[in-house]
């Protein structure tokens, strides 16, 4: 998992120069966490109001009803110009770098800033919903952190093997490179078995989950709550895994395009 840090604080320096450069895409990163970890807040409540619909005069539930509606729309409209407006703030990081020397979303430079952009959204995400669930439940958290920990270790160690694999793909061998097939499928290979690691650990959270709340130990409000957590936890999981292989193409083909410039 260090090499993992490593490699995208190295990436986060050179692609962002120090001042708000840097603050921008952090805040924007925290922005997209708050916003997905909002979503769990909105369900607890709609959880509570459907478990006491029955205790709740019809007003009340109306207005409460009205309001977790227009929550749950502000924080679209939020993750909407929050993705949009990342175009903008790399834009501007390369202008001051000077880096934007190909026009297009195929610049590697590009490629490696969305992927660090959204590994930052997904860890912030990661540790978000973690505290959210060590208020809920300390005992499953537990659990979920060494789960956690293990699915990083095993994306960690396919992340440091593709860095090398896909730069040994970009170099030219007798005047021509691997075929994209080769490419490209060791790539997606090299994320999806991240993905079905973090999809096991997930099993794993479920089973425990299901023992617990049939055990007593985890109330009904809560087992629901963790479950849609634990989704979330998932989704950032296989996207942090995808994101890193597509970062360490993208690495491999701005080094071969630095060499063939020099």
């Amino acid at each position: 998992m260090i090499a993992i840090v490593d490699e995208l604080k190295n990436g986060f320096r050179n692609l962002f120069p120090g001042g708000r450069f840097r603050y921008v895409l952090i805040i924007l990163s925290m922005l997209g966490a708050v916003i997905s970890v909002s979503e769990l807040l909105v369900l607890k409540f709609f959880v509570q109001i459907v478990l006491q619909e029955g205790q709740i005069e019809r007003n009340q539930f109306i207005l409460l009803g009205v309001g977790l509606a227009t929550f749950f729309i502000i924080t679209r409209i939020a993750q909407y110009y929050q993705r949009n407006y990342r175009v903008t703030a790399f834009a501007r990081s390369f202008k001051s770098l000077k880096k934007a020397r190909k026009k297009g979303a195929g610049n590697p430079e590009w490629a490696m800033a969305f992927e660090i952009s959204s590994i930052l959204t997904s860890a912030t995400q990661l540790i978000a919903v973690l505290v959210f669930i060590i208020i809920l439940e300390p005992l499953f958290a537990l659990l979920n952190f060494v789960v956690i920990l293990g699915v990083l270790t095993y994306i960690a160690y396919l992340f440091t093997k593709q860095l090398q694999v896909q730069l040994i793909l970009q170099t030219e061998r007798d005047g021509k490179k691997a075929r994209p097939q080769k490419r490209y499928g060791s790539r997606i290979r090299a994320a999806e078995n991240g993905a079905l690691a973090a999809g096991l650990g997930m099993i794993i959270l479920l089973g425990a989950l299901l023992c617990l709340s049939y055990t007593g130990e985890i109330t009904v409000a809560n087992t629901l709550i963790i479950f849609f957590g634990a989704r979330l936890q998932n989704g950032s999981l296989t996207s942090t895994s995808r994101s890193l292989m597509r970062y360490a193409r993208a690495k491999a083909g701005l080094k071969s395009r630095t060499e063939d410039d020099e």
